[in-house]
């Protein structure tokens, strides 16, 4: 089940905030591992009261992904409980979002977050076209190539238009074992593609979905 699947609201207003001054944003977080069910459904509530009241958020939906091991230490802690919030906001409303992370900030069971506008992001989604390929692998796509340039891009292939740095299975393949982005002469990833899958693999680090180094 792929995002805009997830999230039937925000798919319906896509239209909509294609003419709209709207915004639709993602806040992703990771909790303290160590909360009861009850404390954390107290912290998620506390959150979503804090969009709405303060930042003027509507259309407030909540996935609570669970535990996941960490792909490093954060805040002494080798697991987390990951939560993936996403709202609307009026676009006078947006300059607010720094209230928001400075609350966050402060946070201390939030080990760390990540705020993004997916306006545009949600908008390209609800345009691709995915293909009904089995290949989702680089190296399998390109197997027969022998050449840089004979290489063709994986991306591309699936008929994709965004990369959500979430989808680790899809990211894990451009990087090597030791957490270095491969070039695109050897995945044959188109340079717009390159620099989108770049973005996404730095965001994925920063949400400990992927390490830094090996050694993580």
């Amino acid at each position: 089940m792929d995002f805009i699947t997830k999230f039937p609201i925000l798919l319906a207003k896509l239209n909509f905030n294609m003419v709209s001054t709207n915004q639709i944003y993602e806040l992703y977080f990771i909790l303290n591992p160590e909360l009861s069910a009850e404390q954390i459904d107290a912290q998620i509530s506390k959150i979503s009261k804090l969009i709405k009241d303060e930042l003027g958020g509507e259309n407030v939906e909540i996935e609570k992904q669970g535990l996941k091991r960490l792909a490093y230490r954060v805040k002494k802690h080798y697991s987390g409980f990951y939560v993936l919030m996403n709202f609307e906001l009026e676009l006078e409303n947006c300059q607010k979002i720094s209230n928001l992370e400075r609350k966050l900030n402060i946070e201390k069971e939030v080990l760390r977050y990540i705020i993004l506008n997916q306006t545009e992001f949600l908008i390209q989604k609800s345009k691709e076209k995915p293909s009904n390929t089995e290949i989702r692998n680089h190296n399998e796509l390109n197997k027969k190539a022998r050449r840089p340039k004979d290489r063709k891009c994986i991306v591309k292939h699936m008929g994709l238009r965004v990369i959500d740095y979430k989808d680790v299975d899809l990211l894990q393949q451009f990087v090597s074992p030791y957490a270095k982005i491969f070039h695109r002469d050897k995945t044959g990833t188109s340079a717009k593609f390159q620099r989108k899958i770049a973005k996404a693999v730095k965001r994925a680090r920063h949400m400990a979905l992927l390490p830094f180094t090996p050694q993580d």
